[in-house]
């Protein structure tokens, strides 16, 4: 008998129970906290850790987690919503339908050259400006290209996600990353770079020969896809859309509509780098953007205000995924023990061998980075109290930064509570389960690498 895999929601639900049961069972403490300017963050001062007055989280903290945690992500899931909706819009037009059997009908027989090209575009956006959160609106484009060109969504969010993750992983000058760990630590950014170089050139050849690897069998045998299943579905949202909307044109308007979506899209991770611009900047640009195709595309009112809303629909499971997701930490941080899971980890370490310690510093940071799969978050709470016990050790600083950087980055892949996983998925009309069996042989990979690696740099 075939044993079904809980769905998506379940296994959120299971990890916000489990947190709070955790908060019954381990005291409650923080660490003394100061501001850095710097950064914009408030960081850990090592050796303050003290117990304080313990917060465990009943039935209705737990249950309440839900409605805080999308209250919390608010920004994000407003984010996806719009996004959505400018997609509605444009999908109305027929322009993405038009467009991409015209790209597939191009790159015909060469689709697989794609998949390494945009792989290594995607890591370098993340390895050299911590790009994350803004590459939401290519999952868009690249899931149904994928999908005609005869793959499957899951291709469409591994070209992306792996390749923005082993940037990421492997971060050369990310300053939400790197930087921002590197300050804490106090040490130039430029320290341990020429491993991290090395590192980024073999994570990025394992995800893209992986990613090519997959790709290809799918091709030759669809059964093999992890979504399978689903198959039916995925032909009928992605592949199918041009029949539903019916034939029009690739006109000159579509294609300036087109042009306008990407323009827009590389404008946000140039504002976002350089202007500072967050969410609702960015949201901004889809709202134009939208309304601006739909004045291109020749929709009335009505239309467009259906397709608009018709596309935030289509994103409501990962907008309330991402919100759901946030749920788990809330109880982490309403039950006050992170600090304290922390303090334990750094009182272990303290008593090991210098390369347990690099070993065991990697998997800690691993389970860190789950609890705040925020990078910068991440750094800030254990930066401060791991660069001073790598001094002990006669570790350098700069191995703890790549240590932080790989565990944010590998976590960041599947994690339940990073959001943008979690959209991606939503979007590909693909369960938790089903990315988690295609990607964890590739992260595991990854994992022992970055632990020979860092073993090796010591």
């Amino acid at each position: 008998m075939k044993l079904k895999m809980p769905q998506t929601l379940s296994i959120i639900f299971s990890l916000i129970i489990i947190m709070a049961i955790l908060t019954w069972i381990l005291p409650s403490g923080e660490f003394d906290r100061i501001h850095n300017e710097a950064i914009g963050r408030d960081v850990v001062i090592a050796g303050t850790y003290k117990v304080v007055a313990s917060n465990p989280q009943g039935f209705i903290d737990a249950f309440s987690a839900f409605a805080r945690g999308i209250i919390d992500a608010a920004e994000v899931i407003a984010y996806v919503l719009i996004i959505g909706g400018a997609y509605g819009v444009i999908l109305r037009t027929g322009a993405i339908n038009n467009g991409l059997k015209a790209v597939v009908k191009k790159l015909e027989g060469k689709e697989f050259l794609l998949i390494p090209v945009l792989m290594f575009l995607f890591s370098i956006g993340g390895t050299m400006a911590g790009m994350y959160e803004e590459t939401l609106a290519f999952y868009l484009i690249l899931i149904p290209l994928m999908v005609r060109a005869g793959y499957d969504p899951i291709v469409g969010i591994a070209v992306i996600l792996l390749g923005v993750g082993a940037g990421f992983t492997a971060s050369i000058g990310n300053p939400f990353a790197t930087g921002i760990a590197s300050n804490i630590a106090q040490i130039p950014i430029t320290d341990g770079l020429l491993p991290r170089v090395i590192f980024y050139a073999i994570i990025l050849t394992m995800a893209i020969s992986y990613v090519l690897w997959y790709a290809n069998r799918i091709k030759k045998s669809p059964k093999k896809s992890f979504c399978y299943a689903n198959r039916k579905e995925h032909q009928e949202s992605f592949a199918n859309l041009a029949n539903k909307e019916g034939h029009i044109r690739f006109g000159l308007n579509q294609k300036l509509i087109i042009i306008i979506f990407l323009a827009l899209i590389f404008f946000m991770m140039y504002a976002v780098i350089r202007l500072g611009w967050w969410i609702p900047e960015m949201t901004v640009l889809f709202l134009v953007g939208a309304i601006v195709s739909g004045v291109l595309g020749g929709l009335s009112e009505k239309e467009f205000w259906d397709s608009f809303l018709e596309g935030s629909k289509d994103l409501l499971y990962a907008a309330l995924v991402i919100g759901l997701t946030r749920a788990i930490v809330i109880v982490a941080k309403d039950g006050v023990i992170i600090d304290t899971i922390l303090n334990e980890i750094v009182t272990i370490l303290s008593g090991l061998s210098k390369s347990s310690f690099i070993v065991l510093n990697e998997i800690f940071q691993i389970f860190i980075a789950f609890l705040v799969p925020s990078s910068s978050g991440h750094a800030a709470l254990t930066m401060p109290l791991m660069a001073p016990l790598a001094d002990l050790f006669g570790v350098h600083r700069s191995t703890m930064v790549t240590s932080f950087q790989t565990a944010s980055g590998l976590i960041n892949q599947f994690s339940p509570t990073a959001g943008v996983v979690m959209a991606a998925i939503g979007m590909a009309k693909i369960s938790w389960v089903q990315w988690l069996k295609f990607v964890m042989p590739l992260l595991f990979a990854q994992f022992i690498v970055s632990l020979v690696i860092l073993v090796l740099s010591v």
